[in-house]
């Protein structure tokens, strides 16, 4: 009985853990994203001459 509280417990650990790092990866992955849309935006707005959408 006392081992499956144990897993149980350490399970949760390692899920939360998982959770954790992922969204730490999601994040990342926002930011560079982010980065990379505005130097795009600013690279075609010095192309074209600024926003005439």
């Amino acid at each position: 009985m006392s081992k499956k509280i144990i897993i149980l417990i350490l399970s949760s650990f390692l899920f939360t853990g998982c959770a954790t790092v992922s969204e730490k990866a999601n994040n990342a992955y926002d930011f560079v994203a982010g980065g990379v849309s505005k130097g795009y935006n600013s690279v075609k707005n010095a192309v074209t001459g600024g926003d005439k959408e």
